[in-house]
């Protein structure tokens, strides 16, 4: 399910899903924010898409998909930025 798991200096995490050729990435922030980046569909207008999001618009089972997805050394960070206890 995860296709990539990178921490980037001890800013953020970024965790990227690929579901064929449809792009879901996250990259949580220490400051809360959180950027989803991803596509609606294949077509015309349907790709690119970016929003900023903080941790109370994520769904518990995206929480749950990041974490799982996070590597053993981002895990707790993880936990923090979302609030997970």
């Amino acid at each position: 399910m995860a296709e990539e798991t990178e921490l980037r200096g001890s800013s953020r995490v970024q965790v990227s899903w690929s579901e064929g050729v449809l792009d879901d990435d996250y990259t949580l922030f220490e400051s809360g924010k959180i950027l989803h980046e991803f596509d609606k569909h294949i077509y015309p207008g349907g790709q690119n898409f970016k929003e900023e999001l903080i941790p109370e618009q994520i769904s518990n089972e995206i929480k749950i998909r990041l974490l799982d997805a996070a590597s053993e050394e981002d895990k707790e960070r993880v936990k923090e930025i979302l609030g997970i206890v």
